[in-house]
């Protein structure tokens, strides 16, 4: 038998090769061959080779994407796979062989091979025991060359069910992407119910059944709740009401909101929603808050190190998870120190000379006394709690009013002053915010508490000062230590002819100076004033124009008003004095 089989091998590539070499050579892609002789052309027409059919055929199409060499023992193959079988040694044979509409893999000199509904395992190990009894001793390989394409269902709260093409290799939320493609419309048409993701119903056409759970697969990334697809499966997305149906999940975790609850749930795997790992960290302790029947409510507390994995979620629980009691924070230091960046603190307990030092100091030419730190003194609007989870559509909502203008607003609403002095206090607050501090020697300053998100800036000392305002060359001047106002004046080029004042601003502290009696030290600026009010464009005129128009008016209202009191009170004792005269005897 091993003769008469490998005779007939051997006769059969000697044909192979003759005919090959009789027919012209048009091309690489149809030539004999390719340079490694793994390829022949197409003898289907002659009788003698009882290969006959086992071609390589040239496919040009675009495979489908892959995550990696599929895995032989879950693949299930089905009508349409494309298989290549390879028959010889060092120049096989090489035939792309379909399986057939009913299951069957279709193999020459072989026969037909049923693969259908099996694994890619056991599909290659039927193949290969049937070929190797016609070939025997004969190396025979068989490998998936394409998987095939198929139709699956999609029916339930998406906003295009139907019918979709996908392959083997494709998952549950590859179609489910598709099936969400057109945002025109939505899943749902009664805006109270919401697509339940985590019990989303997978129906195998072999009767089986599954409930998915995607969203865990978009928290945690795990391939587990996110399966392969099938022939002809159906997938069902139902609603929930999240009044009814759902489990509440808050605190400061990553993704808190609303969820669907499954029949199954556990308290682990509402965390690991809400947090994105598994298992769940970020907080040592969890609230859960049940509703009982009678309408009243039960809380229990659980730690999380010690946490049973089996403990059970009902309906309508609210979890809240509590972070640990020790609050941190960071805050950052910039500009001329020698590491600049954000560091770890304790809010209330870590002090600014702490900052400086885990930044290594200032740097040589450091401007300390014209440093500051920011901090944010508006308090931010109470931020409302959503009951809506990441994986959901919500309309953006359009913030009509700034969170700093709405803090101010509620800050003042009981508040008597009027608007000016509303404006003026908005103002305030808004600058208030950057805090000067002097870091050139020791201080007070360097006992200051941080918060968390402050932020130190140090500038550079660039050995100058700057001049501007009613001088004739407004800029920066060499800083002279000790040097009088003066010099600063006459480098500058002298006063302009309508000088005014002059104001010294203080590097850091922003203050507004007499500058002929305050000493003057480098980063400070020099405005020289206007010594007659001159507007600079035709607005500022007419409100200089008002300005000057109501204080006229508010001084001659305050004339007239002692003229007024002065002539009742003449009145008053001119009365007084004639009563006297008249019945003084």
């Amino acid at each position: 038998m091993f003769l008469h089989a490998s005779f007939r091998t051997a006769v059969c590539l000697c044909l192979v090769v003759g005919i090959e070499l009789l027919l012209p050579s048009t091309g690489s892609a149809q030539g004999v061959g390719d340079q490694q002789g793994q390829t022949f052309r197409d003898l289907s027409g002659f009788d003698l080779n009882p290969l006959q059919g086992m071609t390589q055929l040239s496919r040009f199409n675009e495979l489908a994407p892959m995550e990696g060499a599929v895995d032989p023992d879950q693949y299930v193959v089905g009508p349409g796979d494309i298989f290549d079988v390879s028959v010889g040694g060092p120049q096989p044979v090489i035939a792309s062989v379909p399986v057939s509409a009913d299951g069957f893999l279709l193999l020459p000199e072989a026969g037909a091979v049923e693969v259908a509904d099996g694994t890619l395992s056991e599909a290659r190990q039927r193949a290969r025991a049937a070929m190797q009894t016609e070939f025997e001793n004969v190396l025979v390989e068989v490998t998936l060359s394409q998987p095939r394409q198929f139709y699956v269902h999609i029916s339930g709260a998406v906003p295009t069910p139907g019918r979709y093409l996908a392959t083997p290799v494709a998952r549950v939320a590859t179609v489910l992407n598709m099936a969400f493609v057109d945002t025109t419309r939505g899943p749902v048409a009664n805006p109270d119910l919401r697509p339940a993701f985590r019990n989303i119903h997978l129906m195998r056409r072999d009767g089986t059944s599954a409930r998915v759970d995607l969203l865990k697969y978009y928290s945690t990334g795990n391939t587990d709740h996110n399966p392969y697809l099938r022939d002809g499966d159906i997938i069902s997305i139902p609603t929930y009401d999240p009044d009814y149906s759902a489990v509440y999940v808050s605190g400061d975790l990553a993704f808190p909101g609303t969820y669907d609850h499954r029949p199954d749930d556990t308290l682990s795997d509402v965390l690991v929603l809400a947090t994105g790992e598994d298992p769940p960290t970020g907080f040592t302790q969890v609230r859960v808050l049940r509703t009982l029947d009678d309408g009243s409510t039960s809380a229990e507390i659980y730690d999380l190190a010690s946490l049973d994995p089996s403990l059970k979620i009902e309906r309508r629980d609210q979890v809240h998870a509590v972070r640990d009691p020790v609050v941190r924070g960071s805050a950052s230091i910039e500009g001329w120190v020698q590491y600049p960046g954000t560091y770890p603190i304790l809010p209330g307990e870590s002090t600014l000379a702490s900052l400086v030092e885990k930044a290594g100091e200032l740097r040589e030419g450091a401007l300390g006394r014209g440093a500051y730190l920011q901090r944010a003194t508006l308090p931010p609007p109470e931020p409302q709690t959503s009951r809506q989870n990441r994986f959901e559509f919500a309309a953006p909502e359009l913030e009509l009013i700034r969170s700093d203008s709405m803090a101010i607003l509620q800050n003042t609403r009981l508040a008597s002053i009027n608007f000016l002095s509303r404006a003026y206090l908005a103002h305030e607050l808004r600058l208030q915010n950057r805090v000067p501090i002097d870091l050139s020697a020791p201080s007070a300053d360097a006992t200051m508490l941080l918060q968390d998100g402050d932020r130190v800036f140090v500038p550079r000392d660039e050995r100058s000062v700057f001049v501007f305002g009613q001088v004739n060359r407004p800029g920066y001047v060499t800083y002279a230590p000790g040097a009088s106002l003066e010099y600063y004046v006459e480098t500058s080029g002298s006063f302009s002819e309508n000088a005014g004042a002059v104001y010294l601003i203080e590097a850091g502290t922003s203050r507004y100076l007499d500058a002929r009696s305050a000493t003057i030290q480098s980063g400070d600026k020099i405005f020289v004033d206007r010594d007659v009010m001159q507007a600079d464009s035709e607005v500022l005129q007419r409100l200089l124009t008002d300005t000057r128009r109501a204080d006229l008016d508010e001084r001659t209202r305050t004339v007239q008003s002692i003229v007024q009191s002065i002539s009742a009170a003449t009145a008053i004792v001119t009365t007084y004095l004639l009563i006297r005269r008249e019945f003084g005897d």
